[in-house]
Order: C-alpha cells, then structure tokens, then sequence
C-alpha cells in the first residue's frame, strides 16, 4: 500500500545557508552519504571509496552514479570495495591548506570495516600542517551524522579536541535500522555478525553495532518491516523526551520503499530535520539494490 498523506512541514536548516569554520578544513570519505547542501554548507572534501565492477575500479559518486552501479548489480556484474589510496587524501588535504586551511579534521568509515583510516593517516604524516584523522567506528550515514555535528560544534566555536568529542558521542548515541534485498551479499561480503548465517523466514530488520550487522527484528511483510523501522524509531523518541531528532532516511534503489518511509517517519512529533540519502556503491556492494532504513540522532547531545 502507497501511504498517500501529505508530508508535513519539518524544520530544516535553509539548504543556502552557509557557516565559517575558520581556518579548519572538514575532509571525509565518500561512505558517509553526506547530501550534497550539507557538503557545500561547510565546503566539506570528500574522497571518494573505489568500487570494482567486474574488476574495474570506479570511483564513488565521481565516474560511477547509484542508478548505473545498481542496474549493473542487478545484472550480475561481479562487485567490490577499496579503500582510497593515500595520494587521494594527500591531494584533499594539499587542496584544504591552499584554500586557507592552518588544521584539518579528516572524518572516517571505521578501520573494522575499510583501510580507509589508514590510507588517511599515511598521507596525513606528509600534508604539511596539522591533520587529526578520526575512526568513527561507524559506516555511512551514522559517520555522515558525525561529520555533520563535529561541523556544526567548529562553527559554533569547538575547539578540535571538543569536535573529536563530539564525533565520539555522535558514534555511540545514533541509532540505524534498515532492511536490504540482498542478504547473502551481506553473508558474502562478511559484514554479518558471526552465527547469524542461518536464514531468516520473512523480511529481516538489521542494524549495525559494534562493526557488524545483525538481524533485530522480523517482519512478515516488507510493509510491517516498515511499520517495525518507524516503531523503532518513534520508541528512540520517546526515550530521549526533549530531544530534537535529525533522521536521515536510506535510499539504495528502493524507490517505492524509501518513499514511503519517508512520509510515515516525517509525521513522527519529535523529527526535527529530515533528510534522504542515497546508499551509494561502496555500502550498496554488500546491501544489494532495495536497502532502506533509517539513522537518527537525539539532539541536543547528552
């Protein structure tokens, strides 16, 4: 059933709106599904996660957009990640401290799952200024939501020891939960928690914690795992009274799904700010075409 009720007003910060981090430079990787006003509001550098398709690596976002990746996915086009190569970060960090830049503070997917952190911190020892590259522990738009706070608390006047703090509680307090369309990916790329091989009857809800996905949930239907989602989160909101709500809603070709989602989680009281991002390659290779969910963050932080 499409849910056809109009979405209603949410509080969103003005997409043209633009804040001053002095003289410290925002650099993350492409997995962090950060949306492209976010991204420019903070003139934030992304390096791009190499996707290899059928042997042929493609740059994130960059030679490859999700609709192409996902049709070739769906093709049967072999399909795999790699890190970017330090000489990729070098350049970020030489293009932040020819624009002005006297710091960086470079946000990453955590080191449990990609070599992304250390390619960062290699061409860190060779930028020429201060570089604080940070694990997130975390993958997509959980370590979008850490770049986007630590962003917000350097506009605001962080120091970058308290921004590094920020990121920490930004890990440990956001919450995801999803569903995917392709779960032997998730069993073949090992993102699977161990003894969670066995299948599971009807439409699996997921989350993942602790450098893992695991499933926390069943639904019989993929419209009661969307009922499940919303629960999920409506529950999160009613746990932190007081809070403000930032939810990011997934989007890895699931069209229809993702929509609906949507509209269901942009009546919740509690949902400050919402947005939509796409699942791009380099997590859509082991979630598979039909990923959506949610990521949400109680703000202010505790």
């Amino acid at each position: 059933m499409i849910c056809e009720q109009p979405i209603p007003e949410i509080l969103r910060r003005a997409a043209g709106e633009s804040f001053v981090i002095g003289k410290t430079a925002i650099v993350t990787d492409s997995a962090s599904y950060l949306p492209q006003h976010v991204q420019e509001r903070y003139g934030i550098r992304v390096v791009p996660l190499t996707v290899l398709i059928d042997d042929q690596p493609h740059l994130e976002f960059v030679d490859i957009d999700t609709e192409t990746f996902y049709r070739r996915l769906s093709e049967g086009a072999k399909v795999a990640t790699s890190q970017p190569p330090p000489g990729a970060f070098l350049r970020a960090y030489e293009e932040a401290k020819e624009a002005g830049a006297e710091e960086i503070v470079s946000i990453h997917i955590g080191s449990k799952l990609s070599g992304t952190v250390n390619s960062a911190r290699i061409a860190a020892a060779d930028a020429g200024l201060p570089v604080h590259v940070i694990d997130t522990g975390q993958a997509s738009f959980v370590q979008g939501l850490c770049a986007w706070e630590a962003c917000e608390a350097l506009a605001a006047g962080s120091s970058i020891e308290e921004a590094e703090t920020v990121v920490s509680k930004v890990a440990s307090a956001a919450g995801n939960i999803f569903i995917v369309r392709g779960l032997e990916l998730l069993q073949q790329g090992g993102r699977m928690a161990r003894g969670t091989d066995a299948p599971w009857p009807g439409v699996p809800v997921l989350a993942l914690a602790e450098g893992a996905i695991r499933p926390i949930a069943q639904a019989q239907s993929v419209e009661a795992a969307l009922d499940t989602m919303t629960a999920f989160l409506e529950a999160a909101i009613r746990a932190q009274p007081g809070r403000g709500f930032r939810v990011g809603v997934a989007d890895g070709a699931a069209g229809e799904l993702a929509e609906q989602l949507f509209v269901r989680v942009a009546q919740l009281p509690g949902v400050e700010e919402l947005v939509r991002y796409e699942v791009g390659p380099a997590v859509g290779a082991h979630t598979g075409p039909g990923c959506t969910g949610l990521v949400f963050l109680g703000r202010p932080l505790a």
